[in-house]
């Protein structure tokens, strides 16, 4: 749900070779120097490069953008690569929609541009079960047969911040305040960008990218109810958690569908309750996210499932359970048998990410079903909290890890910041202008409502064209809403915006989120066992009083459920996160 003709060049890479270093100074791009492996740039080992900062060329014209616009343009870009070395990087096998990577269209296109070679070595790593399987790039670290880079290979920061210091990855703070102006203007726009891919010692091992994703910051707490189904049983959008439990009653009562197996109110094994349900009582974190139910509260981590206004979240779930609308069911649906559920009908209020966690396929006809969903605003809780879960920090991507076997680190740090320009980006996410992407008219809007940037006729791509999301992108906030909105085929991505914006005034604030920390390696199994502990103990909790195997109102049931977090050592792991928070790169 992420979503989405050049000019030739008047200078040739051969008259460019031609007129020398005084040539290349003079149109803004001079010839780099060799450098050693230490990503010291030009100079005597271990030095900083000694030429001047390059800085962002003038923009190109094509582009209309909004007022008070922030992100990527496209400027002018001379290449700067001499041709005379081919470098390796690894990445990401995708046979749908990159293809070859060697014989891609965009990858042909960006070598003029840059006038750098590259081979690509593609590595499956997606497991067919499931997951990242990195076993492949794990026998290339341990066995010392490294590329130059890897790009778009899912590293973690912890793992980027091991290898940095490992030497395996090179420090690239140096090369990116010379050689990579599109970058430094990236993490001036966003200032908690480097912070956020910086590694436990404070230093870069990677180009940071960003890809910020607006319905994404509360994605993981929304819900979504049937505006038909409302409408039959007479009832208003619900604004409180008496409310809800009302219309669910009513749903259940009614069966608004007409249907045989009608579900009032459905989630599942992927879509857990509490993102949504406890809001109304407290600002929690999902389990899935940093940490998993760690909030900051004036600087101290905190853990909220064993908190007084946890266990009244639980008490409403319990009521609901008494009233028969949230059964098992809640606990053990597969996201097929939601999906089925959804595509026949019946379902009236869906705890759910997006309308494909209860839809498939979710398809763009004017009277798709699933566009009969709406989102149901953050609910009011008894005492007056009207919370949603809001993510300041996920808009940071992984971009390129220049590795110790790298003789020019420079030239791939130019080289992954090209890919930063507003240009580049649209080939690399949408594949060919003005074939399956094109600058949008004057007027035309876009998803945030504001003038539109681009069209693209399709995404992903097709197959050979664009480099889908591996490459450094810098995909803001602004761009993304950029994307051009066709009244006649409306996507699904302008209705996730709209509800974002019913959720973002109940955000909780910036402060009580905790950002994404880097636990050090003596303590990471450690911290894992506990984890894996405290989420089976929240899971088990949360079903076990909602559906009255215990009981939310006996105080005996609780201290006993609060007290299993204590066995766990619970403090033990909140001061490894507390630490992990107090010296997190600034």
């Amino acid at each position: 749900m992420t979503g989405r003709s050049n000019e030739k060049l008047r200078l040739s890479r051969r008259a460019l070779l031609a007129a020398g270093a005084a040539g290349a100074a003079a149109f803004g791009t001079p010839l780099l120097a060799g450098c050693d492996s230490s990503g010291g740039g030009s100079g005597p080992k271990g030095s900083k490069p000694t030429i001047p900062p390059m800085e962002l060329g003038p923009e190109v014209k094509g582009p209309v953008f909004k007022s008070g616009y922030v992100g990527p343009r496209a400027r002018e870009k001379k290449p700067f690569g001499d041709g005379k070395k081919t470098f390796r990087i690894v990445v990401p096998q995708d046979s749908q929609t990159v293809g070859d990577w060697n014989k891609n269209k965009t990858t042909a296109w960006f070598e003029e541009r840059t006038g750098v070679k590259v081979k690509f070595e593609a590595v499956l790593i997606t497991n067919p079960n499931g997951g990242d399987d990195m076993t492949k790039i794990n026998a290339m670290l341990s066995g010392g047969d490294l590329p130059d880079a890897f790009m778009g290979v899912p590293f973690t920061t912890a793992q980027v911040s091991l290898y940095g210091q490992q030497g395996l990855f090179q420090p690239l703070d140096d090369l990116i305040a010379t050689y990579a102006p599109e970058t430094r203007q990236a993490m001036k726009d966003y200032p908690d960008l480097r912070a956020l891919k910086a590694s436990n010692d404070g230093k870069l091992y990677q180009m940071p990218g960003v890809n910020d994703c607006y319905h994404c910051r509360s994605s993981n707490g929304r819900a979504w109810i049937s505006q038909t189904y409302l409408d039959k049983v007479g009832a208003k959008m619900p604004t409180t958690t008496e409310e809800l439990r009302q219309v669910l009653l009513e749903f259940k009562g009614k069966n608004p569908s007409g249907k045989s197996g009608f579900v009032p109110f459905a989630s599942g094994v992927n879509n857990a309750l509490d993102p949504f349900f406890m809001q109304p009582f407290l600002y929690t974190p999902g389990g899935d996210q940093n940490g998993g139910w760690m909030r900051l509260n004036n600087g101290k981590v905190e853990f909220t499932p064993n908190l007084p206004e946890w266990r009244e979240a639980l008490k409403y779930l319990r009521q609901l359970g008494d009233d028969g609308v949230l059964t098992a069911q809640n606990f053990s649906m597969s996201d097929t048998e939601l999906q089925t559920a959804g595509n026949k009908g019946m379902i009236g209020f869906a705890r759910a990410y997006w309308w494909g966690s209860f839809f498939n396929p979710v398809t763009l006809e004017k009277d798709a079903p699933w566009r009969d969903y709406v989102a149901v605003p953050p609910l009011k809780g008894p005492n007056g909290n009207q919370v949603a879960q809001w993510d300041y920090y996920g808009f940071s991507t992984n971009g390129l890890q220049i590795t110790s076997a790298c003789k020019n680190p420079e030239i791939l740090v130019q080289w992954s910041d090209y890919q930063m320009d507003l240009e580049s980006i649209m080939w690399m996410y949408d594949g060919i202008k003005d074939k399956n992407w094109f600058w949008a008219k004057e007027g035309a809007d876009g998803i945030d409502g504001g003038q539109a940037l681009f069209r693209d006729v399709q995404w992903p791509a097709p197959e050979g064209q664009s480099w889908n999301q591996y490459a450094t992108m810098y995909r803001s906030l602004d761009f993304r809403g950029g994307q051009q909105v066709n009244p006649k085929e409306p996507t699904y991505e302008k209705g996730l915006y709209d509800a974002g914006r019913l959720y973002e005034p109940f955000a909780q604030k910036k402060e009580m989120q905790l950002p994404p920390v880097i636990i050090p390696d003596e303590s990471a199994a450690q911290v894992a066992d506990t984890a894996t502990s405290i989420q089976q103990q929240v899971k088990q909790g949360l079903s076990q009083f909602a559906l009255g195997k215990k009981d939310i109102n006996k105080d005996a049931d609780w201290q006993g459920y609060v007290d299993a977090f204590k066995s766990m050592d619970l403090q033990g792991y909140l001061d490894i996160y507390q630490k992990a928070y107090d010296s997190r790169p600034k």
